[in-house]
């Protein structure tokens, strides 16, 4: 009997610290960071390994799909996805860069718009700061 008041009682106060309000989610980002120069940057007849020095290695690969890869973004704040896009990079049979499809969500999107969006890590009074 005492092992299952335990458990029940644990249980409620695990689920309870999941959905307590005011707990702090933090902002997520996940993915390739594909900018307007990047795709700018593709020209057909690339070969994987150029497209990769310009793009970056996609996140997720597809081991049954050699003649396509994916870069996908999503930006997620406090569970709600601010910014996402996908872009797929495409392949012909011999191996070469042939085209993409996907548009990036806007022109003002760049890689710093990007990596602005996301909070700095705040400073607090138990920091020390060091100076040379």
């Amino acid at each position: 009997m005492r092992a299952l008041i335990l458990t029940v009682s644990l249980g409620i106060a695990t689920l309870s610290g999941c959905t307590f309000p005011g707990v702090y989610k933090l902002n997520v980002q996940q993915g390739n960071i594909v900018t307007a120069d990047m795709l700018a940057q593709l020209e057909p007849g690339m070969t994987p390994r150029q497209v990769i020095y310009v793009m970056g290695t996609p996140v997720l690969g597809n081991p049954f799909e050699q003649q396509r890869w994916d870069y996908f973004y999503s930006l997620e704040k406090r569970d709600e996805v601010v910014k996402s896009y996908q872009i797929s990079v495409f392949f012909d049979d011999s191996g070469r860069f042939s085209h993409y499809e996907g548009e990036l969500p806007d022109a003002e999107f760049s890689e710093e718009s990007q990596l602005n969006s996301v909070p700095q890590q705040e400073e607090s009074a138990d920091t020390i700061k060091v100076t040379e």
